[in-house]
Parts: C-alpha cells; structure tokens; sequence
C-alpha cells in the first residue's frame, strides 16, 4: 500500500503541473486521472465508474475565471478509497468534497507562498542575478504545488481506509441518500451544459434515438457505439458520396464551354 499512495500521489502531482509545466494534455480531468488510480490499483473499472461520475459533477461545478473550486484531488482520493475499502461508487463522493475543502485551504496556503516566491524573483532580478530568479521561478515554484498535492493525497490514501470506514459507516442512512441524489442532479446539471454546446435542431433525433436504443435493446455502450459508427458512414455516403462525381462532370461541362470560347474566337 505505501508503494501504490506514492504512486497516486505522484499521480496527483502530474495533474497539477499539467497545466503549469506541461501544456495541457488533459490530465486535470477526474475520468484522466481515475482512470489512472484505477490502473495502478488494478481495478480499471472502478477507476472509469468513478472518474465518470466526478467528470459530470465537475463539469456541473465548471470554475469561470478564478472561482470554482478543484474536485480533482478530492476525486483521486475518492477513487483510491473505494477500490481499497470496496465501498459504493456514490462513497467516493461523500470522500471527495472533504477533502476537495482540505486542498482548498492547502492550495490558499500554498498561493500565498507562492506570492513571496514572486517578490523573490523580483529582488534577484533588481540585483541582476536571473540565474537565481530562473530557478526559484522554474524550479521552487512547481515544488510548491507538487509538495501542497503531494502529502495530502499520499497521506489521505495511505492512512485513512480504515478512517473513511468509520466514517462512512457513522453517517446516517439518510445523509448518504441526499449526497448520492445531489451528486446525480449535479451529474445531470453537468451533462446538460455539455449537451447544450453540441446538441441543436439537426441533430436533436439523434440523441433521442441512442437514448431509445439504450434504454430498450438490451445493447451495451460498445454495440450501440458501433451501430453509431455505422450509421455515421452510411448517412456521410449518402449525402456527399456523389459530391465528387458531381465535380467532375461539373469541370467537364466547363471544359466544353472553353472549347466552344476557343471555336467561337477562331
């Protein structure tokens, strides 16, 4: 167990420097980073179950500018603890907003550090010593927020199984029913956002039509997605596979017109 809560807390650490050393390759994303848990704590499943479900209640928390809050951590550590403890995917909630509050207040901390790192550099830059203005901006601040990510999740994933247990078993039946219908009302609150920039008019009776196979085929997502793909091609040949015939003989009737110009011309 010590060596797979470095390895997720090393996890919670890529995440964070995703954005801020690495471009961005997505990995700040729950299904990413769960998926990741799930892998390295074999249970691939529970990992994709989890980041799903965090995936929809962060999109339906989506941060604009600087507000919102990060469920990232919370969702790393969630996973963990479910797949260790083989509790309820909904648990993984009931751990994931504690500890996303816990990795606000380290993150407040560690900004405020960071702000004095800040004033460094700008003292090593006045005195003409960028080598050491280089360094604290390269390498002291990435620490920060590797350390502030770090130690929380290692220490969340490495010694609280059997705290999380307690907990949850302590917290009434009824408490873990409104969290799980908030989560799903967030989750559908998520999906809506994500569907309002992709759905219109046009494309409307699709998205009723997979929710119809979906729901009354008895099919699985991977038939339904093949199905999907098939449709796609046929419905593309249909309307554009005669679009480069139609080009031809259209350059065709051009080329007769210029020979007629030139016959006329002579």
């Amino acid at each position: 167990m010590l060596f797979q809560s470095i390895l997720i807390g090393l996890v919670a650490v890529f995440m964070v420097l995703d954005s801020r050393m690495l471009g961005r390759l997505n990995f700040e994303r729950p299904l990413i980073t769960c998926t990741i848990v799930g892998l390295i704590m074999g249970n691939v499943e529970t990992g994709l179950l989890v980041g799903a479900q965090m995936e929809m209640i962060t999109l339906g928390m989506m941060s604009i500018g600087a507000s919102g809050v990060d469920m990232n951590i919370g969702a790393i550590t969630g996973c963990a603890l479910v797949i260790t403890s083989g509790a309820s995917i909904e648990t993984a909630l009931t751990i994931a907003v504690p500890m996303t509050l816990l990795d606000q207040l380290l993150t407040t901390v560690a900004d405020i550090i960071r702000i004095q790192l800040c004033h460094m550099c700008d003292g090593y830059v006045e005195k003409s010593q960028y080598a050491m203005a280089r360094r604290v901006h390269i390498l002291f601040g990435p620490l920060v927020y590797s350390v502030f990510k770090f130690i929380p999740v290692f220490f969340a994933v490495y010694f609280g199984n059997d705290l999380i247990n307690t907990i949850v078993n302590a917290v009434p039946e009824f408490i873990m029913s409104g969290v799980s219908l908030g989560a799903n009302l967030i989750s559908f609150f998520g999906f809506a956002m994500l569907l309002s920039t992709m759905i219109n008019k046009k494309n409307a009776v699709f998205f009723f039509l997979g929710f119809v196979i979906a729901a009354y085929s008895g099919l699985g997502l991977t038939a339904i997605a093949v199905i999907s793909i098939v449709v796609t091609v046929l419905l593309y040949q249909i309307k554009f596979g005669n679009s480069s015939s139609s080009l031809q003989a259209a350059g065709a009737d051009i080329d007769e017109l210029d020979e007629l110009d030139d016959e006329l011309d002579d």
